[in-house]
């Protein structure tokens, strides 16, 4: 994410200035995973036209983005795959691995599954990217600029727990205000079994030394059963401790009553139970049972409500926030760009235009980011913050005739900066290992090739065909020293290592009169443009991105 999954809208400022026979704009979008963070990287590629000397371009582009899919393994998914489960468990919040191990040894099954129920989700990402860009051109092939971009944020979230009227889970949530009691009855049986426990050592030990003492005739009859029986309460009454809690702050989960999980505990915990009174008599460790709960796991139990923490903030959720809605609305940092324009054989002037025309330029920009990144235990959020970079373009415009293209490529370097992220797992996981830290995290490079076929209509109006190929490298990661998360299944740092390749095409109209100005056949430079770009094609975790843009420019001076 995102780490932080969070976006880096990359907007070069080159100019882009497009007369009727020049290149237009390809719009290029590509993602890496949507986990928890995702990272969603923009590019806008420009054509080689230079800014005239002495003329100040404002330049405004708004772009709609919208994201409800993804690339996998095995096809394209919706959003919602990644969050959705039949089965909410440690899977997904992996404290509870805990939890799971002490229900298999309560159970006597080491087959047992802890589940919290069904969770189903709808989720979608939308994006509004509003750059707003200053550019002078200094020269008939310099040209300088700086933009600042508005970036709205919003993934929305629609969350339910166990709402058809299948009942899977086999484990409830404890509300606070029973917790007392709960932990109280869940302590009572700790006490009892770990006291018989106690008293079976002392017998064993004891009884080859004085065989007529009290209890020591059935102990010598079968000291390794009584041994075995001492051994099984004993890892009944840890696993009553360990998964079900013995006290307030921890008793947070319970057998579901009247499931098959809570039926196998209390057939175990009436045998272990039984065997020991063979040897202590029937009075020994009889006090209680395991705890139950009677109602359904549900929303409010996994999100919590008002000042009530649910599962996802206590402990065994790891403090996370809640699964809901996050808007989110940046001012950016500002960019600084520069082109040159190293050939231009276009013609501007009145007299009738022949032949193949070309122009190429090449730019470099500074990006300036000092916000620091989002939080990862905001799980699932799409963060507005873009991080600082450099990167270089370059472009050939071509056009003869009716015909143009502009065959574009840029390499952007995300610079390192320090993200609250996972120290453990995968830290672009939906759902992250809940150990974070404050971690360097350096952006994978991205490199853009994008071809720009277009058709001219007229003097002021283009139709533009969209296609390009992306390519983004894996994030780097150094933490700050290593991390342990008991039980919880998950023991090393494991970011993806896999470069990530997504191809896009699209198409685009645009009204100019920039070339007629040039040419001295219009008294007024302004352009107008529209283009629609989407995913086509991407590896496993690449967002299938649909893109509305419209961008206006308007030259002012000479």
């Amino acid at each position: 994410m995102q780490v932080l999954a969070p976006i880096a809208g990359i907007v070069s400022l080159a100019p882009w200035r497009v007369p009727r026979r020049h290149a237009l704009a390809a719009l290029l979008l590509a993602v890496a995973p949507m986990g928890a963070r995702a990272q969603l990287q923009l590019t806008h590629t420009e054509d080689a036209a230079p800014i005239p000397a002495g003329m100040l371009r404002f330049r405004m582009t708004t772009g709609w983005s919208r994201i409800d899919e993804r690339f996998t393994a095995n096809g394209v998914r919706t959003l919602t795959d990644e969050i959705s489960t039949d089965s909410l468990g440690p899977r997904q919040l992996p404290r509870l691995t805990v939890v799971e191990q002490g229900l298999k040894t309560l159970a006597n099954d080491g087959g047992t599954r802890l589940t919290l129920g069904r969770l189903n989700a709808q989720s979608d990402i939308r994006t509004v990217t509003t750059p707003i860009a200053l550019e002078l051109g200094l020269t008939r092939r310099l040209s300088v600029g700086v933009m600042v971009p508005i970036i709205q944020t919003r993934r929305s979230m629609h969350v339910t727990v166990n709402g058809d009227s299948t009942r899977r889970a086999n484990v409830g949530f404890i509300p606070a205000r029973t917790r007392g009691s709960a932990a109280g009855t869940n302590a009572a049986l700790y006490a009892a079994l770990r006291s018989a426990a106690d008293s079976l050592g002392q017998l064993i030990a004891n009884c080859p030394k004085s065989p007529n003492a009290p209890g020591c005739s059935s102990v010598n009859a079968d000291v390794s059963g009584a041994a075995a029986a001492r051994t099984q309460a004993q890892a009944f009454a840890d696993a009553v401790r360990a998964a079900l809690g013995i006290d307030s702050t921890s008793t947070l989960l319970a057998p579901r009553t009247g499931s098959a999980l809570a039926t196998a505990i209390e057939t175990q915990r009436a045998a272990t139970v039984s065997r020991v009174q063979q040897y202590l008599g029937p009075g020994a460790a009889t006090s209680s049972h395991v705890f139950t709960a009677d109602a359904d796991f549900s929303y409010i139990d996994l999100q919590g409500r008002g000042s009530a923490p649910g599962l996802l903030q206590s402990t065994l959720g790891g403090g996370l926030d809640s699964l809901q809605t996050v808007n989110r609305l940046v001012i950016g940092g500002a960019t600084f760009a520069a082109r040159v324009l190293v050939f231009d054989n276009f013609q501007y002037d009145t007299l009738p235009r022949h032949g193949l025309h070309a122009r190429m330029a090449v730019g470099g920009e500074y990006r300036y980011e000092t916000t620091r990144g989002d939080s990862a235990k905001q799980i699932g959020s799409v963060s507005p913050i873009i991080g600082s970079g450099v990167g270089v373009s370059s472009a050939l415009d071509v056009t003869t005739g009716r015909l143009a293209a502009t065959l574009a490529a840029r390499y952007d370097k995300p610079l390192a900066r320090t993200v609250d992220s996972p120290l453990l797992g995968n830290p672009e996981s939906y759902f992250p290992v809940p150990i974070f830290g404050a971690v360097t995290m350096t952006p994978g490079a991205v490199v853009t090739l994008d071809v720009t076929p277009r058709f001219l209509l007229g003097e002021w109006f283009a139709l533009d065909g969209l296609y390009g190929i992306e390519r983004t490298g894996a994030a780097t990661y150094v933490l700050p020293g290593t991390a342990t998360c008991d039980g919880c299944g998950v023991t090393a740092f494991a970011p993806n290592t896999a470069t990530r390749t997504a191809q896009r095409a699209g198409f685009g109209v645009r009204y100019s009169t920039v070339d007629s100005y040039l040419r001295g056949t219009t008294r007024t430079p302004i352009e107008v443009s529209f283009t629609h770009l989407e995913t086509i094609a991407g590896d496993p975790g690449v967002a299938k991105i649909n893109r509305d843009q419209v961008a206006v420019r308007i030259f002012v001076g000479r």
